[in-house]
């Protein structure tokens, strides 16, 4: 359990954020994310409402930079070249069952993240500004057209946001209906990525 009594506060602003993020992350982590007020992270951080506000408007938005915060920091320490190299279908069927285990794990934060992330998600946002999985579908397909796996007339950064779309929308099918087993769920949206829904012709 965090201490009743608030972190110190960060004399700079620039480490306000992380420094709210590192609380909320903790918050999240002891007491469960249904059951925080974004008034608690306040209290815990040491600033006011307005100032928490101010940098995430919703709690939905502490949740998404204490998450992907996490996942940027497990991507950071792993060598994705093989899954490169291995070719798109390969290489994606690997990271995507990877995930599928990192998300059995957070699954009880992953719904109201997954929604969020919907209702606010840039397509004109630069890949390399996306801290999670985004960057890495990117690099897959660009080398996918390297080798004339995936056709080049699309940007791989286009082709990344359809192909980011898919594995959130997978994600929303998987939470909710219960049952249901995630790595089949991304093995479809590979099937549906590189092959289409079209009826096969005879």
């Amino acid at each position: 359990m965090p201490s009743s009594r608030p972190r110190p506060r960060p004399s700079s602003r620039a480490e306000l954020p992380e420094h709210m993020g590192l609380v909320a992350r903790q918050l999240f982590a002891s007491r469960g994310y249904a059951q925080v007020t974004m008034e608690q992270v306040a209290a815990q951080a040491g600033v006011s409402k307005r100032t928490l506000y101010k940098y995430f408007p919703a709690k939905e938005a502490l949740l998404e930079h204490t998450l992907e915060a996490s996942l940027s920091k497990d991507l950071a320490a792993r060598d994705f070249s093989q899954h490169e190299r291995a070719g798109f279908r390969a290489g994606a069927t690997a990271m995507l069952h990877e995930s599928a285990h990192w998300c059995e794990q957070h699954a009880d934060i992953l719904l109201p993240y997954i929604r969020y992330k919907f209702a606010n998600f840039d397509p004109g946002a630069k890949p390399k500004e996306d801290r999670g999985l985004l960057p890495l579908w990117v690099m897959l397909i660009d080398a996918a057209q390297d080798r004339g796996e995936v056709a080049p007339q699309h940007r791989s950064e286009q082709l990344g946001i359809y192909f980011h779309y898919l594995y959130l929308g997978a994600l929303m099918r998987w939470l909710s209906k219960p049952g249901l087993d995630l790595r089949q769920e991304f093995d479809m949206v590979i099937e549906l990525f590189m092959d289409g829904a079209a009826a096969g012709v005879n």
